[in-house]
């Protein structure tokens, strides 16, 4: 029985729920729309294309009631753990999402399908939000009075989420893999983006005084006694089924820095510094910590009194600490850093050197996240972890601002309100807020990845509908060429064909080539069926002296017109120049089955070849290159490099009036080469042929800006032991 004292706790928590995951739902079932129609585009045939089009009918038409079901049947399920202690549906949620593992065969292909993607749903959940479902498991198990519950019985738990929106959508008419799409749109948008309203539920039991602090507790082996404290959670970074890959990266990179630590004090003990014999105390981190805060403040009052136009100066955080905190004024040091702090002041300050001097960080961008360095150097001496722990928030939050800079163009603007708005708000945040209390840089990491995966959402829709465009573009003038080289086949060099003939199959026949070429593709049993009819229709013409042949060609002429009927009707062919070719074919026919030339009616009716044979050709050649762009490849390491270049890659070009701006590889076509650009936003940039790629990259034009992928800060450590190497090696 709940509390007499828990129970505001409790309706305040349903008013998260009911504010924020309706708002998750409809958000899901908006871009579900678009997913669905995106995919009957891309159909392999038209089947399949007809079943995305019935499913979204079908979803439009039950998506109230799927909406409001989930959120009932949630609700449903929170009340009764309330008033129970338990979840209404846990045998259901037993059986409905668990019966794979018991017992495999029971089960259909579809209902196996169907019910791994839903338990797939849970456990990403449950792995993704470990961390704040460890917060609501140990608080919502200390109101009903027990020990901590188990995710599965949490009444909020991304398993009942998923039951409650399974229960409701089991009953749409779909076929299963359109209902495994919407499946993975579930995920994507509402048990992805469930760590909001678990924080905002875990802020609202703190605040009522529910376990302000948690009980943490280290792991222990198997055969440890089972009545030890409750497990604490993984750390932040931390995926469940990876602890060991995460321990393994971490004890790499405590052995680089151990590594860096180890040179940097031999360098120090070979410098030439003039040392006191007198033994002098050591600088406690509490007094570094209030100095460097000071330095935090002017450093923020400096920034708030100037604008930021040039990339500052290597800043020597030791000489101004020191003066900060007096030590040295007299002529005499009565004090000094320790070997731990000195380590920190040094590889923060070669870290942000090393961001000084990044390729790929735009020089606007390297202004702005060197204002991090003290608060950082804060950080490092704060916790000790933040050199070797690839998890580390405050390390994660400058990886995460790092890379999102690599796409950003000056060019775009500081006062956009997008990026570069965003990333400085999350500066001065620091600048201002942090203190001594760590817990800052999960909370502005949480916001800043929420910012940057709903702007990621939106390029990535911006960016398939451009590689959509610039895909068509290239099918219709491939399917254009294709056509045009089986038409010319064909009538090239034939002027015994008569003109209505040449007609029919220039000015219509033309347009359904195409768009079989298009829907179905070359082998398909409907082109060749096309390519048939042409065959047929120009053998109906030939002169035929043979009586038997003749009269073979009177049975054949029915079906023959009826199927270039019903081709030129699934082109909406003008009906009246239907007519009178059809009239003018008849003619034809009428003279081969008289024995006589139906070329004789192209004297009447003189036709132009040249003329439409040129048209066909501009409409199949590719677009012409820029004039001062060179058309002819050269085989060399450009060339290489443009054929290789990983779709994803970022590069930095020069436009003609030697502006630079930042644009990505978004695809490249295996056909014919050609290669579509866009923005960090979707948005193309720019389309143009491989070898004019190839010639950009060989004149400087493009740069390609490498190490995209690897996190900053092992780029930048990596690099450092590299230096120290090179500096060792050379002395």
């Amino acid at each position: 029985m709940l509390s007499e004292q828990f129970r505001a706790a409790v309706t305040s928590c349903r008013g998260v729920v009911t504010s924020q995951l309706p708002t998750l739902v409809s958000e899901m079932f908006e871009s579900l729309d678009d997913t669905l129609y995106e995919l009957a585009d891309k159909a392999e045939s038209n089947i399949r294309q007809n079943a995305f089009f019935d499913a979204m009918r079908e979803i439009r038409k039950n998506r109230e009631r799927i909406e409001v079901g989930t959120i009932q049947g949630l609700l449903k399920e929170y009340d009764e753990f309330w008033r129970s202690g338990h979840l209404q549906q846990a045998s259901a949620q037993s059986s409905a999402l668990q019966q794979h593992e018991e017992d495999l065969s029971l089960l259909d292909k579809d209902d196996l399908e169907e019910g791994l993607a839903v338990n797939n749903m849970v456990t990403r959940g449950e792995s993704r939000h470990a961390q704040q479902l460890y917060g609501l498991n140990q608080r919502f198990g200390y109101m009903q009075g027990g020990g901590e519950l188990e995710s599965r019985s949490n009444p909020l738990s991304p398993r009942v989420i998923c039951q409650a929106f399974h229960d409701c959508f089991q009953t749409v008419s779909i076929d299963v893999p359109t209902r495994l799409v919407v499946y993975k749109q579930f995920q994507i948008a509402v048990i992805d983006a469930l760590n909001g309203l678990y924080e905002q539920v875990n802020r609202q039991l703190v605040e009522a005084g529910v376990l302000p602090k948690l009980t943490r507790r280290v792991q222990r082996a198997a055969h440890h006694s089972a009545s030890s404290a409750p497990a604490s959670p993984p750390p932040l970074h931390q995926e469940s089924g990876r602890g060991s890959v995460v321990d393994d990266e971490d004890r790499l990179q405590e052995e680089l820095f151990s590594t860096l630590k180890q040179l940097l004090n031999q360098r120090r003990a070979e410098a030439p510094v003039a040392r006191s014999a007198v033994r002098v105390p050591v600088i406690s981190s509490g007094d570094m910590v209030r100095a460097l805060s000071l330095m935090q403040q002017g450093a923020m009052q400096e920034m708030d009194s100037q604008v930021q136009t040039t990339l500052p100066e290597s800043l020597d955080v030791r000489a101004n600490l020191l003066q900060v905190m007096g030590v040295g004024q007299n002529g005499t040091a009565d004090r000094k850093l320790s070997g731990n702090d000195e380590d920190a002041i040094d590889v923060i300050a070669m870290l942000f050197e090393f961001i000084l001097e990044d390729r790929n960080l735009p020089d606007a961008m390297k202004a702005l996240l060197s204002r991090l360095q003290i608060p950082m150097l804060k950080v490092a001496i704060l916790d000790r972890t933040f050199f070797h722990s690839k998890g580390h928030p405050a390390r994660r939050l400058l990886n995460s601002m790092a890379k999102s800079a690599i796409g950003w163009s000056e060019q775009a603007g500081k006062s956009d309100g997008g990026l570069y708005a965003k990333m400085s708000s999350i500066v001065d945040r620091v600048l201002d807020d942090f203190d001594n209390d760590l817990t800052i840089f999960s909370r502005l990491l949480e916001e800043f990845t929420a910012y940057i995966e709903s702007e990621e959402r939106g390029s990535r829709i911006t960016e398939q509908r451009a590689t959509q465009v610039t895909q068509g573009k290239e099918q219709l003038n491939s399917a254009r060429h294709r056509v045009f080289e089986e038409i010319n086949n064909r009538l090239f060099g034939n002027d015994w064909i008569p003109a209505p003939v040449v007609t029919l199959i220039k000015d219509g026949w033309r347009d359904v080539l195409q768009l079989i070429y298009l829907r179905q593709g070359e082998q398909s049993p409907e082109w060749q069926g096309a390519l048939e009819l042409m065959d047929q229709l120009l053998r109906s013409v030939e002169p035929l002296p043979d009586a038997e042949r003749r009269q073979a060609l009177l049975n054949e002429i029915p079906p023959l017109l009826k199927g270039l009927r019903s081709g030129l009707k699934e082109i909406a062919y003008d009906q009246h120049k239907m007519a009178r070719i059809f009239k003018d074919l008849q003619e034809c026919h009428i003279r081969c089955l008289k024995g006589e030339e139906a070329a004789a009616l192209a004297a009447a009716q003189p036709r132009d070849d040249s003329k439409t044979d040129q048209s066909a050709a501009a409409e199949s050649a590719p677009p012409p290159a820029s004039a001062d762009e060179p058309t002819q490849r050269i085989d060399d390491e450009f060339q290489a490099m443009a054929e290789r270049l990983a779709v994803g890659s970022w590069l930095e070009i020069q436009d003609a009036k030697g502006m630079t701006f930042r644009a990505k590889l978004s695809w490249r076509s295996m056909v014919s080469g050609t290669c579509l650009f866009v923005n960090r936003k979707g948005m193309k940039v720019m389309e143009i042929p491989l070898v004019n790629f190839a010639a950009w990259l060989r004149s400087g034009k493009a740069v390609a800006l490498g190490g995209g992928n690897e996190p900053l800060m092992d780029r930048a450590l990596h690099s450092m032991l590299d230096v120290l190497k090179r500096t060792e090696a050379t002395e």
